[in-house]
């Protein structure tokens, strides 16, 4: 039997998760595990005010900022998110919450991930080029998609590595529901379900799980999965770009750990997101991984470098690339790299180049490449 890994394109996701954390508790450290994304709650609010509820109360009882939900680098915990749901499920009355939001979200929510996959050329290369990204979004799920089942069956199987939370009924048919929501729309409707495995008894009726899955259903199967035929991994993707993927892959090969580990690149796009709004300190930053800042200098000493370091870097990379745009005056670039006077910006330009910004544009407007700025 052949196996590839694949990511899941379940609510967890977009991730940016980095495994198991160490979170503030006073004076003393918990670990807890993988970290998600607010924005895989994209659609909570709206759907618990349509069943009558209050999401804010909802969301601060399972220990997670409301505000949250609106900034697109916050971070909550793997467990609050799986608590949020069971929660909800059950203080709304409402069993099929999980597979409800995941008819609320599509494959948006996967930011530059979803271009990769959207403009791939065929469904299995789609879950192929997020398998490869796997470890930027999700440490807590392993996922497998099996082929050589009996009948030319492709089996989907996701589960829960060890060491985290097992409550996951909600979670678990959230992911099942948007994996075959997102599928369905690669595939422009054209991929087959033909079986559905549930990790848990069933929570709903059965015409409600029949209203979402034509297919016969497993319960208590002991993982969550779905099989499709296997030639509908070859279906071809029509919005194919080979140009949009392969821009969007290199964002993402970038964003892998190479020679440092997933925390640093974590802290490099929170920062990347912050510079220029007045609260990209080690706090904001730490705030917004709902970290300690002294777990998170600890964390990238530990990874052979530092926050200011981090942030240093981000600010030449994106120092060359405003620069490159000729149009763009010095003033906004300034304001952009999170710099409150010119003069600043242009000391960092001297130490990263041994240029003024000025020399700096002159250089990349004659075709130099930024790469070539040491």
């Amino acid at each position: 039997m052949r196996g590839i890994s694949i990511f899941s394109v379940a609510g967890w996701l977009p991730l940016w998760t980095f495994g198991d954390r160490l979170l503030p508790s006073g004076d003393t450290e918990v670990t807890v595990t993988a970290m998600v994304q607010a924005q895989s709650l994209r659609g909570y609010r709206e759907l618990v005010g349509d069943l009558g509820g209050n999401p804010t109360r909802l969301l601060r009882q399972a220990g997670i900022d409301p505000a949250a939900l609106n900034r697109l680098t916050a971070f909550i915990s793997f467990e609050a998110v799986t608590d949020l749901l069971e929660r909800s499920a059950a203080e709304l009355r409402c069993p099929d919450f999980g597979l409800r939001l995941a008819e609320r979200q599509d494959i948006g929510i996967l930011g530059t991930l979803a271009v990769a996959m959207r403009y791939s050329a065929t469904v299995g290369e789609a879950m192929q080029c997020a398998s490869k990204y796997l470890e930027v979004y999700n440490a807590a799920i392993a996922f497998t998609i099996r082929t050589g089942e009996p009948r030319a069956k492709a089996r989907l199987e996701f589960r829960l590595l060890p060491g985290h939370y097992i409550g996951w009924a909600q979670t678990a048919e959230h992911g099942i529901g948007l994996t075959w929501r997102i599928m369905t729309l690669l595939s422009e409707g054209r991929c087959h379900l033909h079986q559905v495995w549930f990790p848990h008894a069933a929570v709903a009726t059965e015409a409600t799980y029949r209203a979402r899955f034509n297919a016969p259903l497993v319960f208590r199967a002991g993982q969550a999965a779905l099989a499709v035929a296997e030639k509908d991994l070859k279906l071809p993707i029509s919005e194919n770009i080979q140009e949009l993927h392969d821009v969007a892959s290199r964002y993402l090969e970038s964003r892998v750990s190479r020679g440092r580990t997933t925390l640093t690149v974590q802290v490099r796009q929170v920062v990347e997101a912050l510079l220029g709004t007045g609260t990209c300190s080690h706090g904001e930053v730490a705030r917004a991984l709902y970290m300690h800042p002294r777990t998170l200098q600890r964390r990238v000493r530990e990874e052979g470098t530092t926050f200011e370091a981090i942030k240093d870097e981000a600010r030449r990379d994106l120092a060359q690339r405003y620069l490159s745009q000729p149009d763009l005056p010095l003033t906004q670039i300034t304001a952009l790299l999170g710099y409150s006077e010119q003069s600043a910006f242009a000391r960092s330009c001297r130490c990263w180049f041994d240029m003024t910004p000025r020399e700096v544009r002159a250089r990349l407007s004659v075709g130099s490449h930024e790469t070539s700025l040491k």
